[in-house]
């Protein structure tokens, strides 16, 4: 993969997010889909704990301060840490007895590895919205509409959620399909290499940066790759972490 320009992941982030916050003013839009039953018999909680990084950004967005009792251990030791100074923080799901000392109206996770985790929570008295799977940029949307429910500010949430979608969309609107340079997402992880394609962030800032991601057609989620799969996919570029770059290629 000598010929195939390598690109900083955390550099591609960067530019798309910068292009997305200068995209413009919130806008109204359509409502999208109501929140659940469940959601909405909570909405307006006063304490709120989260045990998701993409949950404490949204917190921060949609919520009063004052509702917001713990983020995770993850975000506040994060680069945006000091947006999270003072705030207790959750360090695991599997922390039932800190969780449960907080004394939360709702915790708010994304349980993605382990269902008994929140099944847990749940036998043990706390009262648990599962925001599901991670699939990038369609469920952040979703997730927003969802804490700004249970913030007591569904139209917040739904404002947020759709002038995300439209700023995304602008960001790379004017380079024509022709001119979109093929590219993979790729990182090594043990002795394989992995990707992230359709149905993940990785796949979504790819799109968004005016880029054609050439392992979707072939791949979904976050498929493992062999050297053979990788030379017939022919990446003209090879996104990946910081540092990445010298093992994969």
């Amino acid at each position: 993969m000598s010929r195939t320009s390598a690109l900083n992941l955390a550099g591609l982030v960067a530019a798309v997010v910068a292009s997305v916050l200068a995209a413009g003013g919130l806008g109204q839009g359509p409502s999208g889909a109501a929140p659940s039953a469940e959601v909405a018999s909570i909405g307006g909680a006063d304490r709120i704990a989260s045990a998701s990084t993409v949950a404490d950004a949204l917190l921060l967005e949609l919520c009063a301060p004052r509702r917001v009792i713990a983020v995770t251990a993850q975000s506040a030791a994060g680069p945006d840490g000091y947006r999270y100074a003072g705030i207790p923080t959750i360090r695991s799901l599997d922390d039932v007895e800190a969780i449960l000392g907080l004394r939360p109206d709702v915790v708010v996770a994304h349980n993605v590895a382990d269902p008994s985790r929140v099944a847990r929570l749940r036998a043990a008295g706390a009262r648990v919205v599962d925001l599901g799977p991670l699939e990038g940029r369609a469920s952040l949307a979703e997730d927003a509409r969802t804490i700004g429910a249970l913030c007591g500010a569904p139209a917040a949430g739904e404002r947020w959620a759709r002038t995300f979608e439209r700023r995304m969309s602008r960001v790379a609107a004017s380079v024509p399909a022709r001119d979109r340079r093929r590219a993979i997402y790729l990182t090594v992880w043990g002795d394989r290499f992995m990707g992230g394609t359709d149905g993940t962030s990785y796949h979504d800032v790819l799109v968004a940066a005016g880029l054609r991601d050439v392992a979707e057609a072939r791949f979904d989620g976050w498929p493992t790759y062999d050297v053979e799969e990788l030379l017939e996919l022919d990446p003209d570029l090879v996104v990946t972490r910081e540092g990445m770059g010298a093992a994969i290629c």
